[in-house]
């Protein structure tokens, strides 16, 4: 199992704090409400660990945004809401009311926004603090168990999993953040966090 320290995992915790407070703005002029995001809690685990922390039960409908990348470290990048959290974003964009399995192709485009907005947040805060370059498929919009979604059974890699609180006025959301990448990428994205930090610590 590949592990960092905990220094290096606060590294990339305040990297997607920043990141995430880009997209917290870019979420408040879709939603026209303030929108913010807790302080990300970084792990990195296995699928089926990511799995059990996002529905310990095994009982929950995902709806995620999805998109392939590529660099020095590669994978697939998600953005994950609980049936019930993503129509709550989907409704503030659109005023929609309506089942999760009834989501019409515009929900879904909206979702799909969302999703964009977020990841692409991420990755540009990654690539200009690590200096890194990434190119990005287009997003795929899934509803779907966290097992499929993740493919626990059968995928080997390994999940940089973020866990992000979101707040819309009065509506307290969760939204996870997660990269499946291989053992290769994890000990390049390893490296490129080490030379932050030597960075940081000689600036």
């Amino acid at each position: 199992m590949f592990k960092m320290s905990p220094l290096e995992l606060d590294a990339l915790g305040e990297i997607f704090n920043i990141s995430v407070g880009h997209a917290a703005a870019a979420l408040s002029e879709l939603t026209h409400e303030v929108v913010s995001m807790s302080v990300p809690v970084v792990h990195i685990l296995s699928a089926q660990k990511a799995v059990d922390l996002l529905d310990p039960e095994h009982k929950l409908r995902i709806t995620s945004v999805s998109q392939q990348f590529s660099g020095s470290f590669s994978g697939k990048a998600f953005l994950m809401f609980s049936g019930s959290s993503s129509l709550e974003v989907v409704r503030l964009m659109l005023g929609a009311q309506m089942p999760l399995e009834q989501l019409t192709a515009m929900e879904q485009d909206a979702m799909s926004e969302i999703g964009n907005i977020i990841l692409n947040s991420c990755f540009s805060t990654i690539a200009c603090m690590l200096n890194e370059s990434f190119d990005c498929e287009l997003p795929r919009f899934q509803i779907s168990s966290t097992e499929q979604l993740l493919d626990a059974q059968n995928d080997p890699a390994q999940v940089l999993f973020v866990q992000i609180q979101l707040a819309l006025e009065q509506r307290n959301l969760e939204g996870y953040v997660a990269f499946v990448m291989g053992n290769a990428s994890l000990l390049n994205l390893h490296n490129a966090v080490t030379r932050f930090l030597t960075g940081a610590s000689t600036a």
